[in-house]
This record gives C-alpha cells, sequence and structure tokens, in this order.
C-alpha cells in the first residue's frame, strides 16, 4: 500500500537513519581505529546509500513494479527506506537490520577488510559511567575507553553515534506529533541536536575532559561517541535507547518499539 504522507516522512528519517546506523557499524570496522582521516568513510557513506545508490539497488531488486508515476532515482530509493520501514512494523528492529544488510550493506561493503577488534583496552572509566547513568550496563568496556581516549576513534564512534541520534530524534518527534509539517521536524530536530543541547547533556554526563570544556563542537562529538559505543557494544536497541535518554525523551516500552 502506498505510505500516508506522514509515513513516508518518518521512513525517510527514521529509516534513512538506521540504514546509516547499520552502515556505518560496519565502515568503521573496514579500517584500523587509528587512521586519522575519515574520508573513507564518508565517501564510501555517499557511495552506497545517496538516492542514486539505492535507486540502483531498488530497480536491480526490482522494488517495486512502478506503473503509476514516472520513475526517478530518489522514487526508487524512498522504496528501499519503505522497505527497511516494514520490517520494522511487521517484525521489529533486527528483521529491519536485516533488510538493510541484504539489499545494501551486505553487497556494497563485501569488497572491504573487517578488522572487527575493539579500540582499546583499559584507561578512563568516564564513558562507562556515563553510560550506566543513560541506563545501560557496559559489556564491552573497549568500545568506552576508545571513546575517552578522542582522536579517530571517537571520530568514529561519533559518526554512528550521530546516525542514532537522528533516528531517535525522529521517532520521538513522530510519536508526540505524527501531523507535524517537515519543516517543523526538520527545525526541532536541528535544536533537539545541535553542538549546545549536546555538550550541555556532556557536562551533565561528567564525559567533559578539562581540555574540551571550552570546544562546545569537541564536547559535542563525546555525547555522539558515547551513543556510538553504547550502539556497538549493546546494539542499535541499546543505543537507540541511550540516545533517548541523552535527548531528555523517554519511551514505553521503548523507541524501536514504535511501530509495533
Amino acid at each position: 500500500a502506498a505510505p500516508t504522507r506522514q509515513h513516508h516522512f518518518l521512513n525517510s528519517r527514521v529509516f534513512d537513519a538506521l540504514l546509516d546506523i547499520v552502515l556505518l557499524s560496519r565502515l568503521v570496522r573496514a579500517q584500523p581505529w587509528d587512521e586519522p582521516s575519515l574520508a573513507f568513510l564518508n565517501g564510501e557513506q555517499q557511495a552506497l546509500v545517496s538516492d542514486h545508490a539505492l535507486g540502483r539497488v531498488a530497480a536491480r531488486r526490482g522494488l517495486p513494479d512502478v506503473r503509476t508515476f514516472e520513475v526517478s532515482r530518489h522514487r526508487l530509493a524512498d522504496r528501499i527506506e519503505a522497505a527497511i520501514g516494514a520490517a520494522w512494523a511487521d517484525l521489529g528492529l533486527g528483521a529491519a537490520e536485516s533488510v538493510a544488510l541484504r539489499l545494501v550493506v551486505d553487497p556494497g561493503t563485501s569488497r572491504l577488510p573487517d578488522h572487527d577488534g575493539i579500540p582499546i583496552e583499559g584507561g578512563d572509566r568516564r564513558y562507562e559511567a556515563a553510560a550506566r547513568l543513560c541506563g545501560h550496563d557496559p559489556v564491552t568496556l573497549g568500545w568506552y575507553a576508545g571513546a575517552a581516549a578522542g582522536g579517530p576513534v571517537r571520530r568514529r564512534l561519533a559518526l554512528v553515534g550521530n546516525a542514532v541520534l537522528e533516528a531517535a530524534c525522529a521517532t520521538a518527534q513522530y510519536v508526540d506529533d505524527p501531523l507535524a509539517t517537515e519543516a517543523q521536524m526538520s527545525e526541532e530536530r536541528r535544536v533537539a541536536t545541535s553542538n549546545a543541547v549536546l555538550a550541555e547533556r556532556a557536562h551533565e554526563l561528567g564525559l567533559v575532559a578539562h581540555g574540551d570544556a571550552d570546544d562546545r563542537r569537541s564536547v559535542a562529538d563525546e555525547v555522539q561517541a558515547l551513543v556510538g559505543a553504547v550502539a556497538l557494544d549493546g546494539g542499535t536497541r541499546a543505543g537507540l535507547d541511550v540516545a533517548a535518554s541523552v535527548l531528555g525523551r523517554t519511551f514505553a516500552p521503548g523507541p524501536v518499539d514504535l511501530l509495533r
């Protein structure tokens, strides 16, 4: 069935962000953690999830047999996001992640190496404590130690965390007001995930190192890296729940159950 305007918008925000989460969680393992440049990650992300890239996937997979409108890469890309959304609505988050992997991520990254290592062990415990404050009990401590170490590791974890925050924020907006316009939602999301707001949360969670205190961008990165570390440690569900906590939102039973 054709999606309503509200469901189309939810697809374009929540499910696009979910695809980014799944893809970036794979891409950050394709290079050594201490690689200083993010050019590879940004380039691969654009190459695999742009409208043109998703349009090619949709056409190759036969999604859909389009007869009611002029075919365009943008409209076909929407169908990939809709397929992810349908899986989420029908069977839950795990099924949606599987669809994202099968349609886009696995075929697009099969040629890439997989280092699949944990950044570092031991060290600063700030991130472990912050994760617990947000409701997640850390399992593999190296993710949090890597985030606390800063540098390339933190920047990579922050990329994952930013996608998780986007998905959590878009879901919260839809829960609050499914009839809100795209412009309203975009502005609200921009404010809710701004450097100023995230920097304030970083201070509240005890994440700020002394040298970073006056740099809102780097302080915001700390919160994004926390969310990214949780997502890689406990999975996307855990990341979304911690992101909701960071954003000051509560969901019952949880943000990923919105469409079930």
